[in-house]
């Protein structure tokens, strides 16, 4: 039995992932993959990841909020809420694919700035409009189809369409939403499936038949 109580592991595979190796120092280990792409696209390993992310996710969010870095009671009881929401998310078989799609993360860092910019454009011509003749607005309910069938994606662009000023989503069906438009540009913008489409390549397992069509108001 060697004396030293710390040792470096060679390189080996762990929960799918490939690592340079493994520092192992008074019964903890500390791995160092070589790269983050799990061997198998299903199992663990990619488990592990959205595991860790979810709680990566939920700490910074917590900090975001709390501001408290130098009170130990706080810090470590909001470590122990994000583990016991990650394990509520394990329970409830929320882990996978179809709530956590970790391969879409590139593309909605760049889908982010894009929503971003069309908030701030809607803003601007919600206060232009605002400011001018009554007519300018006209509000009204309007009937958008939706082909995605991906419940992460189909969240993501309901929720999209809320944020961006002059449009809300106000119910959700399976095959359509119910979207309450302030002008006629506002409507247009989200007849055009110009949101839809950006999502439905972001996230997998999407229905690409046919583009979304333009639907006459609901009564």
């Amino acid at each position: 039995m060697s004396s030293r109580q710390c040792d470096w592991l060679m390189p080996s595979s762990v929960h799918g992932f490939s690592l340079r190796g493994a520092w192992r120092c008074h019964g903890w280990e500390i791995l160092f993959p070589s790269n983050m792409k799990p061997l198998e696209e299903s199992g663990s390993g990619l488990t592990d990841v959205r595991t860790l992310l979810l709680f990566l996710v939920l700490m910074g969010f917590w900090l975001l909020l709390s501001g408290q870095f130098d009170k130990t009671f706080l810090v470590v009881s909001g470590i122990v809420s994000c583990l016991l929401a990650v394990y509520c998310c394990h329970r409830l078989n929320l882990m996978n694919e179809n709530y956590q799609p970790v391969e879409s993360l590139p593309r909605f860092i760049t889908y982010l700035p894009w929503l971003i910019g069309q908030i701030i454009l809607a803003s601007l011509d919600v206060t232009r409009r605002s400011w001018g003749a009554s007519s300018a607005i006209q509000p009204r309910f309007v009937k958008v189809p939706v082909k995605i069938d991906h419940p992460l994606a189909k969240t993501l662009l309901a929720n999209s369409i809320s944020l961006t000023p002059g449009t809300v989503t106000v119910d959700v069906e399976e095959d359509h939403y119910l979207i309450h438009a302030l002008t006629d540009e506002a409507e247009e913008g989200v007849l055009d499936g110009s949101m839809e489409k950006r999502i439905s390549v972001m996230i997998p397992g999407y229905k690409t038949e046919n583009p979304p069509q333009n639907a006459e108001d609901s009564p």
